[in-house]
């Protein structure tokens, strides 16, 4: 049942996909706003047939730790594509932190330059991060609030540990905005490099505010603990 659930929702997703970009391909012609409506779309209805084909929902709890104002970094354990999609429908036209391999998919390549995404190479630390900082410093004064970054670097299985990349503390620092840590357990259910996905319900539980913290050690290790 797993399987062919699976293969009726990739049937569904890229088809779909396919269209719905090809649709709406020239993206330099369109606004900022207009495409931020198109993403959100396009991850909500991703989202919602995740739910109607797979049978992969999920429940929030910690909506009230959400800032109603003010930039802040999402910072969210990694554990499989699903989180991908569900920040872009929970938080329209936020800014993602991705591997720098991701900005080459020529379907979405020009959607995440028209949204600011923030590329970075893993293996150049030092101008990774330098990269990080000025762009995020050049979005924010273009308005941009939302900053959503997996400080794991990768997508792990969820009894695996990854060390906590120390750029989220930078940002955090240097432009003085709060983090507000994230955990789920997508992988549970739609697991990584797994053709075949399983049924249930995605915990997504959303922490209380990291406000001027100034020692890294410290922040990360909140974030190990909240993840962990």
């Amino acid at each position: 049942m797993n399987f062919l659930r699976s293969l009726i929702f990739y049937i569904f997703f890229y088809i779909g996909t396919i269209c719905f970009f090809i649709t709406f391909s020239p993206v330099k012609l369109f606004s900022y706003k207009f495409v931020v409506f198109l993403a959100n779309f396009w991850t909500t209805s991703v989202v919602k047939l995740s739910k109607v084909i797979l049978g992969i929902d999920f429940n929030i709890s910690g909506l009230e730790n959400i800032p109603k104002k003010g930039s802040f970094i999402v910072a969210s354990n990694h554990q499989s594509a699903w989180e991908t999609f569900f920040f872009g429908y929970l938080f329209p036209g936020s800014v993602y932190i991705l591997k720098d391999e991701l900005k080459r998919i020529p379907i979405f390549s020009g959607y995440f330059e028209k949204l600011g995404f923030i590329f970075v190479k893993r293996d150049k630390t030092f101008d990774s991060l330098r990269v990080v900082l000025k762009s995020v410093g050049r979005l924010i004064k273009e308005k941009k609030k939302i900053f959503v970054i997996f400080p794991q670097g990768t997508r792990l299985k969820p009894d695996e540990y990854g060390k906590i990349n120390p750029g989220v503390f930078a940002i955090h620092k240097f432009f003085k905005i709060p983090i507000l840590p994230v955990k789920l357990d997508s992988g549970s259910y739609w697991v990584n490099k797994r053709f075949s996905k399983k049924s249930g319900t995605i915990n997504v539980k959303i922490f209380p505010l990291i406000k001027k913290v100034s020692d890294k050690e410290k922040v990360i290790s909140i974030l190990e603990k909240l993840y962990y």
